[in-house]
């Protein structure tokens, strides 16, 4: 895999309109941000949709200060598909010299509602050389997005007679792909009770600060709950990430330790589930938990 120019670029993001409306970016979806089954799901979208909230808190400042995202809340709407430009918009709702809080939307070309959400970010005292050199760069006319990351693109075919745990199965096996969005995380799969996944953090990954950045993590363990979902499938059934709700404790470094995503399971009902995810090291330190709505079209 190539290595990307940050997680922006990573994710096709840029485009960093600010006004007296809020604070806007673009992403094209690409083939590289599909799952296993070939669909995009709000792991795809998860940096545009932290970056805009959290930037619109940021620049609400004059100078390069450091803030950090600390809750992120979002609920899926029109599901997007590889081809689209998507468009979020940001307004602070509230903010002071400690906090900002700010809503959400992200639309596609035909302006449904592809997500909503709302989030808070918080200023903090430490800095970094990278931090205060960056540039507050606000583009007023869109000419390209960044280029996709080579990323490995395949797509499995799926038995149709598999159930989720037999899907899982064969993708912590190898038999069939993990899909180009678990390519470009570096997560792995594994099954026990409940799907456990490993992430190895990639330097892309960081923000100015040093550790993975905010929609990064929002992907990671959006995708850690999107497969725990898979694991309550009967054979036919399809699923969606509904809703999603994380939240940050610690900023996990990107430093070469991996991070493992364990997750289990609140309930499941017919058409609804309601799963959890946590972000640790083999420490045990606690950096992120997540809690998440799962969808379900039983066959």
């Amino acid at each position: 895999m190539s290595t990307p120019n940050g997680p922006q670029g990573a994710f096709c993001v840029g485009f960093t309109g600010v006004s007296e409306a809020g604070i806007s970016l673009q992403q094209q979806v690409s083939s590289t941000l599909v799952d296993h089954r070939g669909l995009v799901e709000m792991p795809a979208y998860a940096v545009m949709a932290e970056s805009v909230t959290s930037g619109a808190y940021w620049y609400s400042f004059d100078e390069p200060v450091a803030t950090v995202q600390s809750w992120l809340a979002l609920t899926a709407g029109a599901r997007p598909r590889v081809g689209d430009r998507l468009h979020a918009v940001s307004v602070l709702a509230h903010h002071d010299a400690a906090h900002g809080t700010a809503t959400m939307t992200v639309t596609n070309g035909a302006h449904d509602v592809v997500c909503s959400g709302v989030a808070r970010a918080v200023r903090v005292g430490r800095t970094t050389e990278a931090l205060r050199a960056v540039e507050k760069r606000v583009v007023a006319e869109p000419d390209e997005l960044p280029t996709p990351p080579d990323v490995d693109t395949t797509v499995s075919a799926i038995d149709p007679d598999w159930d989720g745990r037999r899907i899982l199965t064969a993708i912590s096996r190898g038999d069939i792909a993990r899909g180009p969005l678990c390519e470009l995380l570096a997560m792995t799969v594994e099954v026990g009770d409940d799907p456990t996944m490993t992430v190895e953090p990639q330097s892309w990954m960081a923000n100015p600060l040093g550790a993975i950045q905010g929609g990064v993590i929002a992907s990671i363990i959006g995708q850690a709950c999107s497969l725990a979902g898979q694991a309550h499938t009967a054979p036919g059934d399809r699923y969606t990430l509904a809703d999603l709700s994380v939240f940050y404790f610690r900023s996990p470094p990107v430093d070469g330790r991996a991070l493992t995503l364990t997750t289990s399971t609140d309930r499941v009902g017919g058409r609804m589930a309601t799963v959890e995810a946590a972000m640790t090291d083999a420490d045990g330190t606690r950096y992120v938990r997540a809690v998440a709505n799962i969808a379900y079209e039983r066959a």
